[in-house]
């Protein structure tokens, strides 16, 4: 397993997504993330492939045994992203797609707060809502932190209630999940408008992470298009 394990070459962790150098893999520009990229792929499935080393089932029948585990239906997966300083989250499965960041148009004589714009979307005109604005996010936001996390802006197309909607976002974090019992309250101090949207927040890894709701954010989005 030692010898199949060091012919993995884990670009990812070097000029990758996950990576902290300055130089980043040119095929970032066409696949956006590593795990769409065939090198990350080949590489997924060789480990799957290989044969377990001795002892490794019994080793973790025993742990498992003794560990109170949550049962994948208590989970709720979902997608992090970040606007501003803030991380926010929607259910994994209202994603249609997430691509690179690519330029608003705006419309004249739309006076919609929440609404940017247009954007071409796979050569489909689509509307482009600003997460930033519903949400109040303060968009000041430190240059030099934004470029010590390598992050990369992104556009986020989502399904809610058979609504689609485009938000541009300052990072996509990735997938995680969260119990609804990690839910706390969002703050006392957020505008009741606001806290409307927020099912809750949780402690994801050193973040605080907002839990949007999904049908308050349609309803919003939806009485006020243009």
């Amino acid at each position: 397993m030692k010898e199949e394990t060091e012919k993995l070459d884990d670009c990812w962790n070097r000029v990758g997504v996950w990576a902290y150098s300055v130089s980043r893999c040119e095929r970032l520009k066409d696949v956006v993330h590593c795990r769409n990229c065939e090198v990350f792929i080949a590489a997924g499935k060789q480990i799957l492939e290989r044969e377990l080393p001795p002892g490794y089932q019994q080793e973790n029948l025993a742990i498992l045994a003794g560990t109170n585990t949550a049962s994948p239906q208590d989970c709720v997966s979902i997608i992090i992203f970040r606007l501003g300083a803030e991380y926010f989250s929607l259910p994994a499965n209202v994603f249609e797609t997430v691509t690179e960041s690519r330029p608003v148009h705006r419309l004249p004589h739309v006076n919609n707060p929440y609404v940017k714009g247009v954007v071409n979307i796979s050569g489909e005109v689509c509307l482009c809502h600003s997460l930033m604005t519903v949400l109040a996010v303060d968009d000041c936001f430190d240059e030099s932190e934004e470029k010590e996390r390598h992050a990369y802006k992104r556009m986020i197309i989502v399904n809610l209630d058979e609504g689609r909607y485009v938000f541009p976002v300052d990072e996509v974090k990735g997938m995680a999940r969260y119990r609804p019992a990690q839910l706390t309250s969002a703050p006392a101090t957020i505008d009741d408008e606001i806290h409307k949207l927020i099912r809750g927040t949780f402690q994801y890894e050193d973040d605080r992470v907002a839990v949007l709701d999904v049908d308050g954010l349609h309803r919003m989005l939806h009485v006020e298009s243009p």
